[in-house]
């Protein structure tokens, strides 16, 4: 399954600190084992949050060159030339949880654009090996003009959006993207309860229950930590942390963020199970 996060206001939203701490919740919550991986290039990538040596280039795994890259563009050229067999996607995943949540790394040898080009062109074959080696594909996604964005929101059975508390930017994003509603759900990045468009009265104006929303506030030691390659370490020191630690809201919150969307992801196992019993096909 393709759990796609968004926003159309990716740094006012705390998209990325917010990405990285759920993928890490989720697999704390859950039994389920996940893949992630971002459709952009740049030094501001999901190896800067997990690993202390995300300077340091993949310039190759199981023998790929530099042309092809070791990470996600070398496995894209490997699917582009038909190689999709299902063992091919262990060559360029790297461990950050044993067992759980695994990472499609970037090798940094082509430049952006093209890679866009190639991830949208092979989205649908690379998915498919991802689907065949763990539950869940979680796909951090940028907005800005990519080809790939589009497919990814697409192709994910859920979305989670995240949204910043600006009322002008809330009438905007729900008149222009409404269409993305009805399979997603929401994240409130950098949320403060004194805003004057709180979870409630955003629920209220554009009738989405308000189990849809997590509020998750910006927490300056988490970001520090995605700095230096010790989110999970921070995750898991404060997971169980107790509402007198200053840590407590915003790890409420991102608990809460997993929850809700592995409820949602159990909810469109059954409904597909159902429709399967049924005969219609998926």
């Amino acid at each position: 399954m393709k759990v796609a996060f968004w926003s159309n206001e990716y740094e006012k939203s705390g998209a990325f600190l917010n990405f990285v701490a759920i993928s890490i919740a989720s697999v704390m919550c859950t039994p389920y084992t996940i893949s992630i991986l971002e459709n952009y290039l740049g030094k501001d990538n999901l190896e800067k949050a997990f690993f202390d040596n995300f300077n340091n280039i993949h310039l190759g795994y199981g023998g790929v060159g530099f042309y092809e890259g070791g990470g996600i563009e070398g496995l894209l050229r490997r699917v582009y030339r038909g190689d999709k067999h299902p063992s091919l996607l262990r060559h360029y995943l790297k461990e950050v949880i044993p067992k759980h949540l695994y990472y499609v790394p970037q090798s940094g040898v082509i430049n952006s654009k093209l890679f866009d080009y190639e991830l949208h062109h092979n989205l649908k074959e690379l998915f498919s090996i991802i689907e065949r080696n763990t539950d869940l594909c979680y796909i951090n996604t940028r907005q800005q003009n990519y080809l790939s964005s589009n497919e990814i929101l697409h192709e994910a059975d859920l979305i989670v959006i995240n949204l910043y508390q600006n009322p002008e930017y809330l009438e905007e994003f729900f008149k222009n993207y409404s269409s993305l509603i009805s399979k997603s759900l929401f994240i409130i990045g950098n949320y403060s309860p004194k805003a004057i468009m709180s979870c409630k009265r955003i629920s209220r104006t554009y009738d989405i229950p308000l189990e849809n929303f997590s509020p998750i506030p910006y927490n300056e030691y988490f970001d520090f930590a995605c700095n230096y390659g010790e989110a999970k370490e921070f995750i898991n020191r404060n997971y169980f942390c107790t509402r007198e630690n200053s840590h407590y809201l915003f790890i409420h919150g991102v608990r809460k963020a997993a929850y809700m969307i592995s409820k949602k992801i159990e909810s469109i196992h059954l409904g597909n199970e159902e429709m399967e019993h049924c005969g219609i096909l998926l």
